[in-house]
């Protein structure tokens, strides 16, 4: 069965393909006309050549029409009556005319090498124009007809999983499909309680194995954890690799699922750093761009964000106790979420496990900082479940 991620994947090798055809075909044009320049000047640089030998050419010419002037000058006089000083002034004339000759011969000779190398460069200029464009249209034409290969693939996969979906309407795969497929309403703002629920009710199972499927490194890290269970000799040493997957694994499924459930909303970037006046830094977990929809956050100052705008978030997965011991540290992030519209941190359900004064107290300082708290993840134990079971029976799999 086609799944939503192997369908993405493939959607993004066909991107990816159309994307390089493209930029390829774009290449071939610049260089293309680069060559297209280099043939013309090779041809100008022979026609220059042409020119010059013509030009030398007409030279001799004009000189042997001169020497055999003066040589028939001279023979005149030298068969009528004697002129010692107009002898010598003609043969003065004929031997400098005959010097100039003998040089105006040598450059046409040069002209000529020239003008033959002049045609050999244009002639290659032109081959490699030629075979570039060959080779070129005939790269292209294969990168075209597996773009269209790719393209009909994603095409029967699509339709392979909207036939499994419809088949299978009560399959949490199809849920999935649905969730991850959603999109914002329009010409309406997503309220609180739609974000809420979006959050909550995804499936973290299905999303381990999405996440998985679309990111290698993620399913590396998981499958890692399988195989030092797996390994593991004793009830300890497994106990500790399931305490280590929990702490250092749960967060970052936490964040995979806000931004899932974020990106059909707007462009979403991670791990975004800001750089305080004073040095510190901050690395703000999601921001949201470019929001295709008004969000409402809730209530109070920066808690809407309008369409094109931006909202920045913290996302944290614990326990109360945790989220409690996180306060300085999140209002100190808070900082990194001046320049959008709205922010928020999300965290885990957990945060209604405090006690009263408590959660009022941690809500009201990170609303005072800029970025109100909101309890619309599941809770932790949730996110170590779902991690245990991909780590024990497998990606995408439950307990047999």
């Amino acid at each position: 069965m086609e799944t939503v991620a192997s369908v993405e994947n493939m959607e993004d090798v066909s991107s990816a393909l159309s994307s390089g055809v493209e930029n390829a075909a774009e290449s071939v044009r610049e260089t293309g006309s680069s060559l297209d320049g280099l043939s013309e000047a090779a041809d100008a640089a022979l026609a220059d050549a042409e020119r010059a030998v013509e030009e030398a050419r007409a030279e001799v010419v004009r000189l042997e029409s001169l020497v055999s002037s003066l040589e028939s000058q001279i023979s005149s006089q030298d068969d009528g009556e004697k002129d010692s000083g107009g002898n010598d002034s003609a043969a003065a004339e004929l031997a400098s005319a005959q010097a100039d000759l003998g040089e105006a011969k040598e450059e046409l000779r040069n002209c000529e090498d020239r003008r033959e190398k002049a045609a050999a460069t244009a002639r290659r200029a032109t081959a490699l124009r030629e075979r570039f464009l060959d080779a070129s249209r005939a790269s292209l034409k294969r990168m075209e007809d597996l773009g269209t290969l790719c393209a009909s693939r994603v095409r029967h996969a699509c339709e392979a999983l909207e036939k499994y979906i419809a088949e299978h309407p009560g399959h949490a795969a199809a849920g999935f499909a649905g969730w991850i497929r959603w999109t914002p309403p329009a010409n309406a703002p997503v309220t609180p309680d739609a974000l809420a629920a979006r959050i909550k009710g995804a499936n973290l199972r299905e999303s381990i194995a999405y996440e998985a499927e679309r990111d290698p490194r993620f399913r590396s890290k998981i499958e890692d954890y399988g195989r030092r269970w797996e390994s593991a000799a004793t009830l300890s040493e497994k106990t500790a690799v399931i305490r280590q997957a929990r702490r250092n694994a749960s967060g970052e499924l936490a964040e995979r699922v806000v931004t899932a459930a974020f990106r059909p909303i707007g462009d979403v970037s991670t791990q975004n750093r800001t750089v305080f006046d004073d040095g510190r830094y901050t690395k703000t977990d999601l921001v949201v761009r470019n929001l295709r929809a008004p969000v409402i956050l809730g209530r109070g100052d920066r808690a809407f964000a309008p369409k094109g705008g931006t909202i920045a978030f913290e996302v944290k997965a614990g326990q109360a106790s945790y989220l409690r011991s996180q306060e300085d540290h999140l209002a100190f992030q808070a900082g990194g979420h001046r320049t959008a519209n709205a922010s928020a941190t999300i965290c885990t359900a957990d945060i209604h496990d405090l006690p009263e004064a408590e959660e009022r107290e941690l809500r009201d300082r990170l609303r005072a900082a800029g970025s109100p708290i909101l309890g619309m993840l599941p809770r932790k134990r949730d996110i170590d479940r779902a991690l245990y079971e991909a780590i024990v029976y497998g990606i995408g799999k439950t307990r047999p």
